[in-house]
């Protein structure tokens, strides 16, 4: 069994890889119900540890007394799981299905309730595309037992947690669940390749998949005991909840600090640091002893400053706007307009972003002359983004109810536009979702 592809940070995976890490086979049971796989996998991977690994007590915690057999325990887990799941997924008369799709930073409940899980599905589908979602949740309750199961999936429909509420022994027989392991309650030893100081990331799924980043001070490697270990040296880390402490950068840029999450999900971060971010490069110099306490902390009353600026003194206020075109570093100078009539008439700011193909297919769609139009994209895209995120969801609609005036070709040109600003169609407003018209029409 390659054990290391289910540990959830690649490059602790990469590690473990690198320095031939062993685990006993119930540490291999706590590392794969760790992972972020489906269950229907975690299953698979837990019936090859039955069948060719050795049998093993389990030890005892504070939660749990010794088990003689780990894999009766897998197998118990198995059953009690896979009965629950084929109870979530048959219809009943009194029983119905609802769904929740978390995205925009928000709950979106479903507008019905269906008959199967299948039915319930389906609506999810055409409610959202698969990089608009961050979670997904669907419930099957019995009205007639006051029996509730959740279950959360992924956009490929694969179930990745299923729970049944607490009280609904008429409906689902738990079968001694007291004496269920819950392997989340054990901790095991993982190395780990990061050290204090290093900038490391992860992926926030509570809100649009957020790209957290931090950097690293400590690791609290006696995690059982929940006592605080940080600036010892650290080769090994211990799973749970949380195990590490790290600095983040708040909107200001300002330091701050806080737990992590496990760091068997903590990633280095490869990026480029913009913005209030910045001030992590400085902290990671500082406790690297790359620079002194003087150093950083000019650095951080320089972003503190500038952010300053940005919010106290903005160019773009009510009543007060300066336009992007009208700024003194945007004034062209006579060799630039020279330059503008020998680039096909594109402007500075455009040229290095758009061709002239790219401004006459906006002069067309927007209603403008190019003058106009590089003025307002001059503006970081301005109010154009919106129009050709519109113009994406317009062709999506085209082509999922086969109208004849889809065009591919125009659905592109707009995604590269957005694309050249760092936009999307994501998060803008897509009327036909917002009016269910596509659903309707499938229905």
């Amino acid at each position: 069994m390659d054990i290391y592809s289910f540990i959830n940070s690649r490059d602790v995976a990469a590690h473990c890889r690198e320095i031939n890490k062993v685990w006993t086979p119930f540490e291999m049971a706590v590392i794969i119900n760790r992972s972020n796989r489906p269950i229907s996998e975690k299953h698979a991977a837990w019936r090859e540890l039955i069948s060719n690994y050795p049998d093993m007590a389990t030890p005892a915690s504070t939660h749990y007394k010794s088990f003689d057999s780990l894999h009766h325990k897998l197998a118990e887990i198995i059953d009690y799981e896979e009965r629950l799941l084929a109870l979530f997924k048959t219809p009943e008369p009194n029983a119905v299905y609802v769904h929740e799709i978390f995205r925009r930073g928000k709950y979106e409940h479903s507008s019905s309730v269906f008959t199967s899980f299948e039915k319930a599905w389906a609506d999810v589908i055409d409610s959202c595309e698969r990089d608009d979602v961050s979670e997904i949740k669907v419930e099957k309750i019995n009205a007639d037992e006051c029996g509730q199961i959740v279950a959360y999936l992924d956009f490929d429909c694969n179930i990745r947690s299923l729970y049944i509420a607490e009280n609904n022994d008429d409906w689902f027989s738990k079968d001694d669940a007291q004496e269920r392991i819950d392997f989340e309650l054990f901790y095991i030893d993982i190395p780990v390749p990061f050290k204090r100081g290093d900038i490391l990331t992860y992926t926030h799924m509570g809100s649009q998949k957020e790209e957290i980043i931090f950097v690293l001070d400590g690791i609290a490697y006696d995690a059982p005991n929940r006592k605080s270990s940080f600036g010892q040296p650290m080769s090994y880390f211990m799973s749970g909840p949380c195990d590490a402490w790290g600095m983040f950068a708040n909107d200001a840029g300002a330091l701050y600090g806080d737990h992590t999450p496990s760091i068997d999900c903590l990633e280095y971060y490869l990026g480029k640091l913009k913005g209030r971010q910045r001030i992590l490069h400085y902290v990671s110099l500082y406790l690297n002893d790359e620079i002194h306490l003087p150093e950083l902390l000019r650095m951080q009353c320089r972003i503190l400053l500038e952010h300053q600026i940005e919010e106290n003194l903005r160019v773009y206020v009510h009543g007060c706007t300066i336009l992007e075109h009208q700024l003194a570093e945007n004034r062209l100078s006579q060799e630039e307009k020279e330059k503008t009539e020998q680039n096909n008439g594109l402007m500075p700011w455009v040229a290095d972003k758009l061709s002239i193909h790219q401004v006459e297919f906006l002069t067309r769609e927007m209603g403008c002359d190019k003058d106009a139009v590089q003025r307002e994209l001059a503006d970081g895209g301005g109010s154009f983004m919106g129009g050709l995120a519109g113009i994406v969801h317009d062709e999506n609609h085209y082509e999922k109810t086969k109208d004849e005036k889809f065009n591919p070709a125009r659905r592109d040109m707009a995604r590269i536009i957005l694309e050249r600003y760092g936009y999307s169609e994501k998060g803008w407003t897509d009327k036909y979702a917002e009016t269910g018209e596509d659903s309707e029409k499938n229905d």
